[in-house]
């Protein structure tokens, strides 16, 4: 039997449950989950997006973008408005105080990011991102959002 740390799949997996566990920590104190800042920040940067449009983008199941949304909603991080265009789909807005606490967020996960990144140089960083961009681009390349991706990174 192989061992596992040579199959990507299996150090991918390990890798995400330790950098979810540090962003859990970091989002926490904030009222966010993982789901949540990724929301905020998706709608931020690409703007209003229908719900399955979001979750196809960030790689969850509608129904777990519907959880992170009702939340978002309650507290008025974002709205919901009609279509410009398409009467039945309703589209989310991140509103002004959404932005505001995705930059929170973003500074909160900075330790993350450092800590993560820190077995690498300063020149190899770059190339760690453009890897996994094109690990992500193969496997599901909504996530990567409009455009090539190449000014994409993850969190």
């Amino acid at each position: 039997m192989r061992d596992p740390s040579e199959r990507v799949g299996y150090l991918i997996w390990q890798l995400s449950q330790a950098y979810m566990q540090r962003l859990e920590r970091a989002l926490g104190p904030l009222g966010l989950t993982q789901a949540q800042f990724g929301t905020l920040v998706r709608l931020s940067r690409d703007g209003a997006l229908s719900s399955a449009e979001l979750a196809r983008r960030s790689g969850i199941t509608a129904q777990s973008m519907g959880a992170a949304l009702r939340g978002l909603v309650e507290r008025g991080l974002v709205e919901r408005r009609p279509h410009p265009t398409h009467g039945k789909i309703i589209e989310m807005c991140v509103t002004p105080a959404g932005e505001a606490l995705a930059l929170r967020a973003e500074t909160a996960l900075e330790p993350c990011e450092q800590e993560t990144l820190e077995p690498f140089q300063p020149q190899e960083r770059e190339q760690v991102r453009s890897h996994l961009r094109r690990m992500l681009g193969a496997l599901n390349p909504q996530a990567l959002g409009p455009g090539d991706g190449s000014r994409h990174e993850g969190t």
